[in-house]
C-alpha cells in the first residue's frame, strides 16, 4: 500500500467507487435522510466526485462521526463503507449507497430568492436568480476586506414579460458600485460613478432575464450586466420604492 487510507463503496455488482482519503474534500449532510461524500476526481483534473449514502433520519451526527473515524485510519487502510450487495455497512444507521457521480466539473451554486435577500461570503461565486412577489432588496455584503467576492444577479419572471415588481440590489451602506450596464436595445447605457451610487434599481417595467455581475475589489462593487431597456435599470443613491 501507497500508505493511503481507500474508502469503498458498492452499489451493485458492476457499480462500485474507491477513493482514497487524501482525496476526500469534505462530508454534507445532503437532508435528514441523506449523507454525500465529495472527492477530488479519480480521473480528471479541476473536477470531483460525490457519493450518496442514504442513512435512517435523525442518525447524521453518529453516522458523520463514523465516517470521519473511518476516514481517519482508525479502522484499517481499506474500508468498505457501504455495500449494498451484502448489506454492510460501516455504521448501522446507513441503509443504502446512493447515487455515485464521477468527473463533475465545477458546478455554480444556485440560489432562488423571491423576497428581501442579504448576501453573505458563502454566496460568492452563486448565481443568485430572484422572482419577487412585492419590492425586493438584495443587500451585498462589505467590498471592503472581500476582494474577490463576486455573485451574478439575474431577475426572471416564470412567465418572461417584465418584472412586475421593483428590484433593488444594494452595498453595505458607505460602499459604491463602479461599472457598466449595457442596453441590448441600443438605447445607451447604464454607468456608475462610484461614489455615490450604492443601488441598483431594476424597474417593475424592466424585461424579465436581465442580470448583473458583481465583483468586489476591496473597496467597491465592480458591475457589468445586459438589460433589454436602459431605462429600466439604473444606478442610483436610493433604493426605489
Amino acid at each position: 500500500m501507497d500508505g493511503q487510507n481507500y474508502l469503498v463503496f458498492h452499489t451493485a455488482a458492476d457499480d462500485s467507487y474507491v477513493n482514497h482519503t487524501g482525496n476526500l474534500r469534505g462530508i454534507d449532510v445532503t437532508s435528514n435522510t441523506e449523507i454525500t461524500m465529495y472527492f477530488a476526481s479519480s480521473s480528471t483534473a479541476n473536477a470531483h466526485d460525490s457519493v450518496v449514502l442514504n442513512i435512517t433520519a435523525g442518525t447524521e451526527i453518529a453516522v458523520i462521526e463514523a465516517l470521519a473515524a473511518a476516514s481517519n485510519g482508525r479502522k484499517n487502510p481499506v474500508m468498505v463503507i457501504a455495500d449494498d450487495i451484502s448489506s454492510e455497512y460501516i455504521h448501522g444507521s446507513i441503509t443504502g449507497c446512493g447515487a455515485i457521480s464521477t468527473a463533475r466539473g465545477i458546478y455554480r451554486n444556485v440560489k432562488n430568492v423571491v423576497t428581501n435577500t442579504t448576501l453573505t461570503a458563502a454566496d460568492s461565486g452563486s448565481l443568485v436568480v430572484i422572482n419577487p412577489g412585492a419590492t425586493n432588496l438584495i443587500q451585498l455584503p462589505a467590498a471592503a476586506g472581500n476582494a474577490g467576492w463576486n455573485v451574478k444577479i439575474h431577475w426572471s419572471e416564470a412567465d418572461g414579460g417584465t418584472m412586475d415588481q421593483i428590484v433593488n440590489i444594494g452595498t453595505l451602506a458607505g460602499e459604491f458600485f463602479n461599472g457598466l450596464i449595457c442596453a441590448a436595445d441600443g438605447g445607451g447605457a447604464a454607468i456608475a460613478n462610484g461614489t455615490s451610487n450604492d443601488f441598483i434599481n431594476v424597474a417593475a417595467a424592466a424585461t424579465s432575464g436581465g442580470s448583473v455581475e458583481i465583483v468586489s475589489d476591496g473597496t467597491r462593487m465592480q458591475v457589468s450586466g445586459v438589460v433589454l431597456d436602459a431605462s429600466d435599470v439604473a444606478f442610483a443613491d436610493t433604493a426605489a420604492s
